[in-house]
């Protein structure tokens, strides 16, 4: 708690000091603190409860120097002496007390004007630099360099950066010609390349795509897109897809998978509709030889609302898994407005015949801010929570 004084007060401090240094200093963030209760060991969920303490802390602060110049700074928590398992790392016998430690992640300036007089007016950005020119080749976080961007020349919009702790420079553009939207992206680190290119369009009510990239060993990738309103209240779409090579080192991730492509080769279809208050969607990916399912519906019952939602899936061979949630905000007691009471439950997880789970809980939110919550699962026993966030 001693880092997180120091960095607070070192947060107001700035702040007011800013009229004395004629900036406008800009302090946001958020500080949670959370207590966990549950069994130590899952296999006698009933046996040895513990709490367990769960600090968080982020912090930006954005200093504007006059009109066209901002700083930023950037703090999180860090742990210090434990590696992504939660293990001690060489050289640390006790981490008590250093799990939360203030540490800057990002500092970065940016700037907004020409480079030149009577030039367009580019935000460059020099420092920590976050890339997110495409999804496929140029995705890159957590790199220091220099990012330019709003680079008009006539209808086409382009941006660049170069990261010099990662030598790899890159650029991409978009434009529009004729109805149909354009995008390309390039990366190199001066041996290799690795580039991407799209087009979209409408055609009589179609709305269609088509992705291809490269990555550095020559793999290609491309996926093509439709989706079209077959009827009032019905859409279909489909795609042909195939990127079972392809694999490049600044693809954009979602818990460690690519979003763009994920190395199959094949079409995939599906209809999506409501129907009767009820929105459901199905699809088949053929080369994941995969069918699911899904429907959603808010309804109201004896005076609550409820939202349930059922998801299916089937897989070649396989047992269908099935899951049902159902949640509702228990508004009828006056004194209880913020509670909200869930129930679900899985059969046959990850398409294993057998496996199956039920669980029940409830949250409660209270005026003061204090989050309470309880929750009973049949494999993993009972668990509880307390705790307070606060953004600013």
């Amino acid at each position: 708690m001693k880092k997180l004084a120091i960095a607070l007060v070192a947060a107001l401090v700035l702040a007011l000091a800013a009229p004395a240094l004629a900036a406008d200093i800009n302090l946001g963030g958020s500080l949670e603190t959370r207590f966990n209760f549950g069994p130590k060991q899952t296999e006698e969920p009933w046996k040895d409860w513990g709490i367990e303490a769960d600090n968080g802390m982020s912090m930006k602060l954005d200093v504007n120097a006059g009109e066209r110049i901002r700083v930023g700074l950037e703090f999180g928590e860090q742990k210090v002496g434990l590696d992504d398992d939660d293990e001690l790392t060489d050289g640390h016998d006790d981490v008590n007390g250093t799990e939360l430690n203030i540490a800057l992640e990002k500092a970065y300036m940016e700037t907004t004007g020409a480079f030149w007089n009577g030039g367009p007016e580019l935000v460059t950005t020099v420092g920590d630099i976050d890339v997110d020119f495409n999804d496929y080749v140029a995705n890159l976080s957590d790199s220091n360099g220099i990012k330019v961007e709003g680079i008009e020349v006539g209808p086409v919009n382009a941006r660049a950066f170069y990261a010099w702790d990662q030598a790899q420079a890159g650029a991409a553009v978009d434009t529009a010609y004729a109805d149909i939207d354009l995008g390309a992206a390039i990366v190199t680190d001066g041996e290799n390349i690795e580039a991407a290119g799209s087009a979209g369009t409408e055609i009589s009510g179609v709305k269609v795509k088509a992705e291809a990239a490269i990555d550095e060993n020559s793999n290609f990738a491309y996926k093509l897109t439709g989706e079209t309103e077959l009827m009032p209240n019905v859409t279909v779409k489909g795609g042909y897809r195939d990127s079972e090579s392809f694999n490049s080192k600044n693809a954009k991730l979602d818990d460690g998978d690519p979003v763009a492509y994920d190395n199959h080769k094949g079409f995939n279809v599906g209809l999506a509709t409501t129907q009767y208050g009820i929105d459901m969607e199905a699809n088949y990916d053929q080369p994941k030889e995969e069918v699911t399912f899904s429907a959603d519906k808010d309804l109201e019952l004896a005076g609550l609302n409820i939202k349930g939602e059922y998801d299916a899936k089937y897989a070649k061979d396989q047992a269908i898994e099935h899951k049902v949630k159902v949640t509702s905000p228990l508004d009828l007691v006056p004194q209880l407005q913020g509670l909200e009471l869930s129930a679900g439950a899985t059969i046959n997880k990850d398409n294993t015949e057998g496996e199956n789970s039920w669980n029940v809980g409830a949250d409660y939110e209270a005026p003061n801010g204090i989050n309470v919550g309880a929750k009973y699962h049949s494999n993993d026993g009972p668990s509880a929570y307390a705790g307070l966030k606060v953004e600013f």
